[in-house]
């Protein structure tokens, strides 16, 4: 489905074993699409080195899957993130998930990601703090739970223009 005011197409993709509703740009200049597995950190945490190690994790992953150069900051950016939890475990206390939480460490790391320089190695990044304000639309999306720990993950969509 398209919408032709806000310029937007909302479409079911597979990506990874996960079947996602996303939104992205009409027309886009770039387009992306990866399902990143691992232990999703939150940004509460006590443990700063699981943070850090999956934030190097996601961007290491969109460093690779977009390749060459770094994508524009500059330009508009519709993003879908599908996260799939492993619940059961006990990884995330047994408690509801307040996924805002999650959200801002994958973002962190989804910019590094898109706009680092070709050299740069994800590892050695310090600061996480490379420019999301055109990320324009965002949408965050529960994907079905992980039965096992080594099934969880997130999906990823992003269009840029």
């Amino acid at each position: 489905m398209t919408s032709q005011t806000t310029g937007l197409v909302f479409a079911e993709r597979k990506i990874g074993e996960w079947d996602i509703p996303t939104i992205q740009l009409v027309q886009p200049d770039h387009l992306l699409h990866l399902p990143i597995k691992g232990y999703i950190v939150n940004s509460i945490t006590e443990n700063k080195d699981g943070l850090r190690n999956w934030k190097v994790h996601v961007a290491s992953n969109v460093k690779d899957t977009r390749g060459g150069n770094p994508w524009n900051p500059k330009n508009q950016f519709a993003i879908t993130i599908g996260f799939s939890f492993n619940i059961n475990s006990g990884w995330h206390g047994y408690r509801p998930l307040d996924v805002e939480n999650f959200l801002k460490p994958v973002v962190d790391a989804l910019t590094a990601g898109l706009f680092c320089a070709p050299q740069a190695n994800p590892q050695n990044i310090e600061k996480w703090d490379y420019d999301d304000s055109n990320f324009n639309t965002l949408l965050i999306h529960r994907l079905p739970d992980a039965r096992t720990r080594a099934g969880e993950g997130i999906a990823i969509s992003i269009s840029a223009r």
